[in-house]
């Protein structure tokens, strides 16, 4: 998948580990329109590569869709990747599979680490967002409840 050609074009393992933050923020906050174009590298010459900052990340679970006029409202529950190559679902990894990716695919030795500070941010940017006026309170609510029910599968991630 792609954390295999990203290791094929030479990618450091300290862009690995920033790979594995991206993956795992647009897990945890429910970003299921990170697609391949979504993650990029950065290079001057084939020797000189480097993973791009983070970018088009969304609470997507917040939005309703209809697949035909008149269907159903169907809230969108999946990502846009696999994170493993013999993985037969695109559904939100639980905690384990995603420190397993982590570890066994990213190197990151202590990826619990890495999920506990995205999961204390999220906490912070919640809170803050409460005396943000710009923030539609309508908007927020949803927010808050897709990223509530996303911590709750990651029971071993302490905040």
């Amino acid at each position: 998948m792609i954390a295999e050609s990203l290791k094929m074009i030479g990618l450091s393992a300290h862009d690995l580990s920033r790979f594995f933050e991206q993956v795992a923020l647009s897990v945890m906050v429910r970003n299921g329109d990170g697609h391949l174009k979504n993650f990029g590298v950065l290079y001057r010459n084939a020797k000189d590569v480097r993973l791009s900052p983070l970018y088009d990340v969304v609470t997507t679970t917040i939005y309703r869709y209809t697949r035909y006029e008149g269907g159903p409202e169907l809230e969108d529950r999946t990502l846009a990747l696999r994170l493993f190559r013999k993985s037969h679902t695109k559904a939100y990894p639980l905690a384990d599979e995603l420190l397993r990716f982590g570890r066994a695919v990213c190197g990151v030795e202590r990826a619990e680490t890495v999920t506990a500070r995205i999961a204390q941010a999220m906490s912070e940017v919640i809170e803050q967002a409460r005396t943000d006026e710009r923030i539609p309170r309508e908007t927020l609510e949803k927010i808050r409840a897709a990223w509530e029910i996303s911590m709750a599968c990651y029971p071993e991630i302490k905040v």
